[in-house]
């Protein structure tokens, strides 16, 4: 019993490790403003971003969204972040403003 709950609770604090992080700050939940490179229309649009772990959440100015998921969910660099969009099998680079 004792290892069946050891497993859970490991299980659970996994999946709280998973963050967006940015200079060992976690990043997830606001929204920061910036560009993103489309890579399958070869144009880049005006967005805002919100981080949810390897998620994020791409607004554009239309009104539409769309979530890729980040190559890392350790930011290295703000202005050079890359993702995927699995559901078009897209790239996309984010140059995200006000994490520094």
């Amino acid at each position: 019993m004792r290892t069946v709950l050891a497993v859970v609770i490991l299980s659970l604090m996994a999946g709280l490790a998973h963050s967006a992080e940015y200079n060992g700050r976690i990043v997830d939940g606001q929204t920061y403003s910036g560009s993103a490179f489309s890579y399958g229309t070869s144009n880049y649009y005006y967005v805002d971003v919100e981080f949810d772990g390897e998620d994020c959440t791409i607004y554009f100015s239309n009104g539409g969204y769309i979530t890729v998921t980040l190559d890392d969910e350790e930011i290295d660099d703000p202005h050079n972040i890359s993702a995927f969009d699995y559901n078009e099998s897209v790239y996309w680079d984010l140059d995200v403003d006000g994490l520094e």
